[in-house]
């Protein structure tokens, strides 16, 4: 099973135009961003080139977005710079004992990313997938952040995080 998932995540990767490498899967990072809604985290953050996952979740009395993100594709003041200019980024929380970086990226930073950090409930999860014919996929986490970034601003864009095979389960049946 786990190589039929990391299969579908380099089939992915490859129709997202990215090149794929072992470092798709182990060489994340995570932060999460404070912000006014996390819907709109998940969807903003997901579209930023080097975030590969993203999950909605509570943190020191926010909505939060936690990003695994990959520090070979995006530099962290690159990352929180795009997340501020698309408007969610009001705190950022690093994971305990992360490398003192904080002076670099120009946020406040809120409490730490560690076991206070709940995930929100699945149903307000990938929130722009709901109602969609996306929604019935069996998708990696890599591909629902993606699918729920693009979906509903730029669905061609989407439509490349999917295999074959998934396109085929989309299509009308005759």
């Amino acid at each position: 099973m786990k190589a039929i998932l990391l299969s579908i995540l380099l089939a992915t990767t490859v129709l997202a135009g990215e090149k794929p490498s072992a470092e798709s899967k182990n060489a994340t990072q995570r932060i999460a961003f404070s912000q006014f809604c996390f819907w709109t985290g998940e969807m903003k953050l997901g579209q930023i080139d080097g975030v590969v996952r993203t999950e909605a979740g509570f943190l020191d009395g926010h909505e939060v977005t936690v990003v695994d993100y990959l520090p070979t594709s995006i530099s962290l003041p690159d990352l929180v710079r795009q997340a501020k200019a698309a408007g969610v980024a009001d705190r950022i929380h690093f994971q305990a004992g992360a490398p003192s970086i904080r002076t670099s990226v120009g946020l406040k930073e809120g409490a730490p990313l560690d076991r206070s950090y709940q995930p929100a409930p699945a149903s307000d999860q990938k929130k722009q997938l709901e109602g969609t014919p996306l929604a019935r996929l069996a998708l990696t986490p890599e591909q629902a952040t993606k699918l729920n970034a693009f979906y509903r601003v730029d669905p061609a864009k989407a439509a490349r995080w999917l295999t074959p095979a998934q396109r085929s389960q989309l299509q009308p049946s005759r």
